[in-house]
C-alpha cells in the first residue's frame, strides 16, 4: 500500500468514515460479525446466534469479505457455518475463541449446532437469492372400499399435468388394495396390506401416467403429462 493510500486510510478512519469494517493489505474492507454459542454465564445453554458489530441479528448481508469473531463457550454444542464457498465449524466438546475470514457470495447461508441441529440453528441470505418455485402438490387415495383417485390440492381429478416436480400425499385406507403410480421414470407404490399415509416427491416427464391397485386391476385411472411449452 502506498504512503498516500496509507495516509488517506488513516485520515478516513480518524474521522469515522470507515465503519465498521477494517481495511486489509490490499485495501479490501472486511466487515466484522460475531458468532456466539452458549454464553459466558451459561456456557452450555441452548443458544446460538450471528450478529453484526452493533449486536443486531444477521438476516441479510452484502456479498464480500467478512471477519467472524467466534465465541464458543460450550462443551455440548458447536458453531457450524456453511453455504456457497464457506464451511467452518468449531468442535462440539471444546470451547473456542477464534476468528474466521470468509467471503460471502449470492446465496443462503446456514449455521447450527451439529449436536442439536433441530434446536439450535439459523440462516441468512447474501446478495441476490433466487427463490425456487414452490413444489406443486397432489393428493392420492385408495379406499375406503373399492375407490382410487389422484387429485390436485384443490380437489379436482388429475387428467393432465405439466412436467415438473410434485409432492404427492398418498393416503391408503384399505388392506385389500394399494396405490401404484407409474409414469415415465416413475414407479412408486404402497403395499397391499399397508394402511397409512406417505408422501412421495416425484418428477414427472412428458408422457402418459397411470395409477392402479395391484390387487384389483379394474381399480385404476390415467393422466397425461405435457411439456412446459404445451
Amino acid at each position: 500500500m502506498s504512503h498516500v493510500r496509507l495516509f488517506l486510510v488513516a485520515s478516513l478512519a480518524a474521522v469515522g468514515l470507515i465503519v465498521p469494517g477494517s481495511v486489509g493489505a490490499r485495501g479490501t474492507v472486511t466487515q466484522p460479525l460475531i458468532a456466539t454459542v452458549g454464553s459466558a454465564t451459561a456456557p452450555d445453554a441452548f443458544q446460538i446466534s450471528l450478529a453484526d458489530s452493533t449486536g443486531a441479528k444477521v438476516t441479510h448481508v452484502d456479498p464480500g469479505q467478512y471477519t467472524i469473531s467466534v465465541r464458543d463457550f460450550a462443551t455440548l454444542h458447536n458453531f457450524h457455518l456453511s453455504g456457497p464457498g464457506v464451511d467452518q465449524a468449531t468442535d462440539v466438546e471444546t470451547t473456542a475463541q477464534t476468528t474466521w475470514n470468509v467471503t460471502f457470495t449470492d446465496g443462503t447461508y446456514r449455521f447450527l449446532c451439529d449436536a442439536h441441529p433441530t434446536l439450535m440453528r439459523g440462516s441468512f441470505t447474501s446478495g441476490t437469492v433466487v427463490t425456487p418455485p414452490p413444489v406443486k402438490k397432489l393428493v392420492a387415495q385408495v379406499g375406503p372400499k373399492t375407490t382410487i383417485s389422484l387429485k390436485t390440492a384443490a380437489g379436482a381429478r388429475v387428467k393432465q399435468l405439466a412436467a415438473g416436480t410434485y409432492s404427492i400425499k398418498v393416503t391408503d385406507r384399505t388392506k385389500t388394495d394399494n396405490f401404484h403410480l407409474t409414469a415415465a421414470g416413475v414407479n412408486r407404490k404402497t403395499g397391499v396390506r399397508f394402511r397409512g399415509t406417505v408422501t412421495w416427491k416425484v418428477a414427472f416427464a412428458a408422457g402418459k401416467g397411470a395409477y392402479r391397485s395391484d390387487a384389483h386391476k379394474r381399480l385404476r385411472g390415467s393422466f397425461v403429462v405435457v411439456g412446459a411449452s404445451a
